[in-house]
């Protein structure tokens, strides 16, 4: 079974425009995520999978591959079932796995955790997460706490599980259900991240705070 690692870019983000492009400690955001791709020793083929053609200068550079996408597939309107279904549709491949760049502090060990979960035989698709321990609502209900009998220590509560996307992932056998829009499903493999992975780079704001927690992490090593 071949692993296979898309790594998206959209030149057109909205929320933080030119977000893949912004420099960490001389490396920019999607330079990050291609070295620890390479790093993790994970994967049998990484792609850069993009609108910008200019950009295939960078997978050269690093010795990856290029996919050109439709600029369709690169618009607001694009969701991830369609991108990830129109390179299944292009390319053959057993495994595909997204390595998400808005999560440019999530560790190697993370993607080599989560890649590995694909070699049981049952696995189909996958999405990484983080537990948090939080009094949580849903609609003004509770959903791991009640309010009587004293109100619960933090380190007592059921862990909410959110969902980051740092990492996805869908062997070829979710290809009938990407082409219908769908993409996971009730079998679909929750894997645990590092907290590291929760931050996310959506606003100049996220970016601030993850230069300063990158730099510091960039020292230690």
């Amino acid at each position: 079974m071949s692993n296979t690692c898309i790594i998206p870019v959209r030149k057109g983000s909205e929320r933080l425009p030119k977000k893949n492009y912004k420099i960490l400690e001389g490396k920019s955001i999607l330079e990050i995520a291609i070295l620890k791709a390479i790093e993790s020793k994970v994967f049998d083929e990484i792609y850069i999978n993009t609108d910008d053609e200019l950009l295939e200068k960078v997978s050269e550079e690093y010795g990856i591959k290029f996919h050109h996408r439709d600029v369709n597939l690169a618009n607001s309107d694009a969701t991830s079932d369609q991108v990830v279904f129109d390179f299944f549709n292009t390319f053959n491949c057993s495994n595909l796995f997204w390595l998400n760049t808005v999560s440019p502090l999530q560790t190697i060990e993370d993607i080599q955790n989560f890649v590995r979960t694909s070699k049981k035989q049952d696995w189909k698709s996958g999405v990484s997460y983080s537990p948090s321990y939080v009094h949580s609502f849903h609609e003004n209900t509770p959903i791991n706490f009640e309010w009587s009998g004293g109100f619960a220590k933090t380190q007592d509560l059921k862990p909410i599980d959110c969902l980051n996307y740092a990492m996805m992932g869908w062997s070829s056998s979710m290809i009938p259900k990407l082409k219908d829009g769908q993409l996971f499903d009730e079998n679909t493999t929750l894997v645990e991240s590092s907290r590291w992975s929760n931050y996310l780079l959506k606003t100049q704001e996220d970016f601030e705070i993850i230069k300063l927690l990158y730099k510091n992490l960039y020292k230690e090593k």
